[in-house]
Protein backbone atom coordinates (compact mmCIF):
# COMPACT_ATOMS: atom_id res chain seq x y z
CA UNK A 1 0.00 0.00 0.00
CA UNK A 2 1.29 3.32 -0.65
CA UNK A 3 1.29 6.61 1.80
CA UNK A 4 -1.97 8.17 0.84
CA UNK A 5 -3.76 4.67 1.30
CA UNK A 6 -2.23 4.45 4.84
CA UNK A 7 -2.96 8.07 5.39
CA UNK A 8 -6.79 7.87 4.85
CA UNK A 9 -6.63 4.78 7.06
CA UNK A 10 -5.63 6.14 9.88
CA UNK A 11 -8.04 9.73 9.64
CA UNK A 12 -10.47 6.80 9.15
CA UNK A 13 -9.44 4.81 12.38
CA UNK A 14 -9.37 8.33 14.51
CA UNK A 15 -12.44 9.62 13.07
CA UNK A 16 -14.57 5.80 14.24
CA UNK A 17 -12.26 6.12 17.43
CA UNK A 18 -13.03 9.90 18.25
CA UNK A 19 -17.10 9.12 17.28
CA UNK A 20 -17.01 5.79 19.45
CA UNK A 21 -15.44 7.43 22.43
CA UNK A 22 -18.38 9.81 22.98
CA UNK A 23 -20.83 6.83 23.18
CA UNK A 24 -19.20 4.27 24.23
CA UNK A 25 -17.77 3.96 28.38
CA UNK A 26 -13.84 3.66 27.15
CA UNK A 27 -12.69 6.16 30.05
CA UNK A 28 -10.51 7.81 27.50
CA UNK A 29 -9.03 5.09 26.27
CA UNK A 30 -10.69 5.40 22.45
CA UNK A 31 -10.14 8.41 22.42
CA UNK A 32 -6.36 8.35 23.03
CA UNK A 33 -6.29 5.87 19.97
CA UNK A 34 -8.16 8.11 18.21
CA UNK A 35 -5.25 11.07 18.99
CA UNK A 36 -2.75 8.76 18.18
CA UNK A 37 -4.30 7.68 15.11
CA UNK A 38 -4.67 11.41 13.88
CA UNK A 39 -1.13 11.75 15.07
CA UNK A 40 0.00 9.02 12.35
CA UNK A 41 -2.18 10.46 9.75
CA UNK A 42 -0.21 13.90 10.04
CA UNK A 43 2.98 11.86 10.30
CA UNK A 44 1.90 9.90 7.18
CA UNK A 45 1.53 13.27 5.60
CA UNK A 46 4.42 15.05 6.01
CA UNK A 47 6.05 11.49 4.58
CA UNK A 48 4.15 12.21 1.33
CA UNK A 49 4.62 16.24 0.98
CA UNK A 50 5.68 18.87 3.83
CA UNK A 51 3.21 21.13 2.54
CA UNK A 52 0.59 18.20 2.85
CA UNK A 53 1.52 17.64 6.38
CA UNK A 54 1.41 21.00 6.87
CA UNK A 55 -1.79 21.60 6.19
CA UNK A 56 -3.34 18.29 7.81
CA UNK A 57 -1.43 19.68 11.13
CA UNK A 58 -2.96 23.18 10.87
CA UNK A 59 -6.36 21.52 9.88
CA UNK A 60 -6.34 19.34 12.83
CA UNK A 61 -5.33 22.25 15.69
CA UNK A 62 -8.02 24.18 13.95
CA UNK A 63 -10.67 21.46 14.06
CA UNK A 64 -9.57 20.10 17.65
CA UNK A 65 -11.38 22.69 19.61
CA UNK A 66 -14.93 23.02 17.24
CA UNK A 67 -15.18 19.12 17.63
CA UNK A 68 -14.55 18.55 21.34
CA UNK A 69 -17.45 21.66 21.78
CA UNK A 70 -19.63 19.53 19.80
CA UNK A 71 -18.56 16.44 21.22
CA UNK A 72 -19.32 18.14 24.99
CA UNK A 73 -22.83 19.08 23.37
CA UNK A 74 -23.65 15.62 22.53
CA UNK A 75 -22.17 13.85 25.01
CA UNK A 76 -24.95 14.96 27.89
CA UNK A 77 -27.92 13.04 25.56
CA UNK A 78 -26.22 9.93 24.89
CA UNK A 79 -27.30 6.83 27.03
CA UNK A 80 -24.34 6.79 29.22
CA UNK A 81 -23.73 10.54 29.74
CA UNK A 82 -27.36 11.05 30.80
CA UNK A 83 -26.69 7.92 33.65
CA UNK A 84 -23.16 9.84 34.10
CA UNK A 85 -24.29 13.66 34.57
CA UNK A 86 -27.22 15.12 36.55
CA UNK A 87 -30.27 16.05 35.33
CA UNK A 88 -31.40 19.67 35.92
CA UNK A 89 -34.09 19.37 38.74
CA UNK A 90 -37.43 21.39 38.75
CA UNK A 91 -38.17 23.48 41.47
CA UNK A 92 -40.77 25.60 42.87
CA UNK A 93 -39.94 28.56 45.18
CA UNK A 94 -43.15 29.80 46.38
CA UNK A 95 -42.79 33.06 47.98
CA UNK A 96 -44.07 33.23 52.08
CA UNK A 97 -47.10 35.20 52.62
CA UNK A 98 -45.16 37.70 55.32
CA UNK A 99 -44.51 40.61 53.51
CA UNK A 100 -41.94 43.37 54.11
CA UNK A 101 -42.15 45.44 57.04
CA UNK A 102 -44.01 42.74 58.94
CA UNK A 103 -42.94 42.13 62.57
CA UNK A 104 -42.61 38.90 64.26
CA UNK A 105 -40.60 37.02 67.09
CA UNK A 106 -37.45 35.28 66.81
CA UNK A 107 -38.13 31.44 67.95
CA UNK A 108 -34.66 30.65 67.76
CA UNK A 109 -31.42 32.35 68.22
CA UNK A 110 -31.18 34.03 64.55
CA UNK A 111 -27.09 33.17 63.60
CA UNK A 112 -27.27 34.18 61.44
CA UNK A 113 -30.61 31.12 60.09
CA UNK A 114 -33.32 30.97 62.68
CA UNK A 115 -36.46 30.63 63.06
CA UNK A 116 -39.67 33.20 63.71
CA UNK A 117 -42.88 33.62 63.70
CA UNK A 118 -45.20 35.77 62.13
CA UNK A 119 -48.49 35.70 63.15
CA UNK A 120 -49.55 31.76 63.28
CA UNK A 121 -47.06 30.96 60.77
CA UNK A 122 -43.53 29.70 61.52
CA UNK A 123 -40.73 30.58 58.22
CA UNK A 124 -36.46 29.52 58.61
CA UNK A 125 -35.30 33.23 58.18
CA UNK A 126 -31.91 34.83 57.95
CA UNK A 127 -30.77 37.57 60.14
CA UNK A 128 -29.58 40.92 57.62
CA UNK A 129 -26.31 41.37 60.08
CA UNK A 130 -25.13 39.54 62.85
CA UNK A 131 -26.56 37.39 65.60
CA UNK A 132 -30.10 37.66 66.74
CA UNK A 133 -31.33 36.48 70.37
CA UNK A 134 -34.62 34.25 70.37
CA UNK A 135 -37.33 36.32 71.21
CA UNK A 136 -36.11 39.62 69.94
CA UNK A 137 -38.87 41.28 67.81
CA UNK A 138 -37.81 41.62 63.78
CA UNK A 139 -38.63 42.64 60.73
CA UNK A 140 -38.60 41.55 57.47
CA UNK A 141 -36.65 44.34 55.88
CA UNK A 142 -35.98 42.13 52.36
CA UNK A 143 -37.37 38.97 50.32
CA UNK A 144 -34.19 37.25 48.52
CA UNK A 145 -35.02 34.02 46.39
CA UNK A 146 -38.11 33.36 48.71
CA UNK A 147 -36.15 33.57 51.96
CA UNK A 148 -36.79 36.29 54.74
CA UNK A 149 -34.35 38.57 55.40
CA UNK A 150 -35.05 40.28 58.63
CA UNK A 151 -33.65 42.49 61.77
CA UNK A 152 -33.90 43.41 65.00
CA UNK A 153 -36.50 45.91 65.70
Amino acid sequence: MDLTTWAFIFLAISIVMLIAEIFLPSHGMLGLLGGAAIVACIIVCFRINQYLGLGALLAAAVASPFLFTLAMRIWPRTPIGRRMTLQPVESHVTPPAIQIGQIGTALTQLRPMGTCEFGQQRVEVRSELGMIPAGSKVEVVNIDGGRLIVRKV
